[in-house]
């Protein structure tokens, strides 16, 4: 949904958060734009997990072994990563 704006409150240890602001000044970055950028990675991270484990389940079931299922996803993750436009 691009182009909508969501706001959204999130309470943080206040040491936790002026830790990462540091890290995010370190990088030169602006920590609520790194915030984005670090939760779009570890969906991308969860979404790649959580189908292993689709893939790992419907392997046990079926008769391919664990390695084609890691090729299956390793194939799924190409093929997304090229839907994406991504290199």
């Amino acid at each position: 949904m691009r182009g909508i704006k969501v706001e959204r409150e999130v309470k943080l240890n206040s040491q936790l958060w002026e830790q990462f602001e540091q890290a995010a000044q370190e990088q030169r970055r602006k920590p609520l734009q790194l915030l984005q950028q670090l939760l779009q990675e570890y969906l991308a991270i969860y979404q790649d997990e959580k189908l292993f484990r689709q893939m790992h389940c419907e392997a046990r079931r079926s008769r391919y072994r664990e390695e084609d299922a890691v090729a299956l996803v390793r194939q799924a993750r190409q093929q997304k990563r090229a839907r994406n436009g991504a290199t």
